[in-house]
């Protein structure tokens, strides 16, 4: 439908999010988020819309809760309202039963959607005569409740009609990422949206994609995990029904060196193609990863992760670097770019799960049994009894004795947090 509109959608913001531990990182997600409500204010736009994921973690620090409300207080100020829903990482702790974004609704810095105490679309806004619907992050209940919500919508606009429908939502849609996550959709399980809403705002996945016109995720404007670099990423400008994506100016270079070690016999000569790589990144206090692929015909201890590092930052004047493996030969080697930082913790959660892909009850399983030993791994540290241990363990192999066939490695997004269906 054409309407003379003119909004901001964005989404998966992740304030608070302090990646490789620096400051500047921390700082860097929200000198974004400021840069995205600066360009709202300054093409008067009539709303800006976040569809999840404002917060890095539902339990954030003071500094972060500083920089949100700085940040909205411009949104504000110009008489801009911002409109969210809860993601998966903004959800209230079951304890609490208060989520931080509630909080910022409670100042008047954001106007929450949730799910209303009847229906799940009653607590629409309207603005002009566009009005907005929202709905939390479901997780694996999603595609159930699509049917009702598209029920709902029919109903709410049959007996007031608005110009333009807008719904929020954070979900991923089937195909859009590599891995099977949970709480993913079908496309074709949104199709009865279609026949009421004019335009879908998704938040969750942080690549950029839109479909059939009508569709739009922006993505993480910032570079949340090294494995979301080669792709399109920030926020749509809405004008007049057209959507047009638009890249945050200015945001942290990241760059992955790619060395074949191949064709290196000794480890001096790896070295050498490594600095002449290196040697041809010009830019700002990047972020550097050198990653070295291939089959070693060497000693793996004779390469000095450190002196490589420090030869990344010296060449590049890089913020962080950091040296990733992805060898043919080497049985335990941690090959994936999808964690922040090669620590502890990254490689003894790869090493169990290259343990259970080894093993042929284990196979189908092997990120449930990878998460399930990190968390023995970490209660034990703690100090936890052997009681506490032998029912995580129970648990685990109870989990994977009934799990239906089409339930194997599905990526979990956490447990504990408040449900809302429960205010249902």
């Amino acid at each position: 439908m054409s309407y003379p509109t003119n909004f901001i959608h964005a989404a998966d913001i992740h304030l608070g999010k302090r990646q490789y531990d620096l400051d500047e990182r921390f700082r860097d997600f929200a000198n974004t988020f400021l840069k995205i409500v600066e360009y709202a204010v300054n093409e008067k736009a009539e709303f800006v819309l976040i569809s999840g994921d404002l917060f890095d973690q539902r339990n954030i620090n003071a500094p972060t809760y500083v920089q949100a409300r700085q940040v909205l207080m411009r949104l504000k100020e110009a008489g801009i309202p911002c409109i969210a829903i809860e993601g998966n990482h903004d959800r209230a702790f079951l304890r609490d039963g208060m989520s931080w974004l509630e909080s910022l609704d409670y100042e008047g810095l954001v106007k929450l959607i949730k799910p209303g105490e009847e229906r799940l679309m009653e607590n629409y806004v309207d603005i002009g005569r566009i009005r907005i619907y929202g709905m939390c992050y479901a997780g694996s209940s999603t595609s159930a409740v699509l049917p009702r919500i598209a029920q709902e919508i029919k109903e709410i606009n049959g007996s007031d009609p608005p110009e333009y429908t807008v719904l929020m939502m954070h979900l991923g849609v089937e195909g859009k990422v590599k891995e099977s996550i949970i709480g993913e959709v079908s496309y074709e399980s949104l199709l009865p949206l279609r026949e009421c809403v004019d335009y879908l705002a998704l938040g969750h996945y942080h690549n950029t994609y839109d479909i059939d016109g009508w569709v739009y995720n922006p993505g993480c404007p910032e570079t949340w995990s090294i494995a979301e670099l080669g792709g399109q990423k920030g926020f749509y400008h809405v004008k007049n029904g057209a959507a047009a994506l638009k890249q945050v100016e200015g945001t942290r270079e990241f760059f992955i060196v790619k060395v074949n070690v191949d064709g290196h016999k000794r480890v001096d000569s790896l070295e050498g193609e490594i600095e002449h790589k290196l040697s041809r990144i010009s830019s700002n206090k990047p972020i550097v990863y050198v990653l070295l692929h291939g089959t070693l015909n060497f000693d793996k201890s004779a390469i000095d992760i450190e002196k490589i590092r420090r030869m990344a930052i010296e060449r590049t004047g890089a913020l962080y670097a950091d040296v990733r493996f992805d060898l043919l030969n080497d049985e335990f080697t941690v090959a994936r770019l999808d964690s922040d930082s090669l620590d502890r913790a990254s490689i003894e959660r790869e090493v169990f799960r290259k343990l259970a892909l080894a093993d042929s009850m284990l196979a189908g399983h092997s990120e449930q049994f990878a998460s399930a030993l990190a968390d023995i791994k970490d209660m034990a540290v703690k100090g936890a009894d052997e009681h506490s241990l032998d029912a995580v363990l129970r648990k685990l192999f109870e989990t994977i004795k009934g799990a239906p066939e089409g339930q194997k490695n599905l990526i979990s997004e956490g447990d504990g947090e408040w449900d809302w269906r429960n205010r249902l």
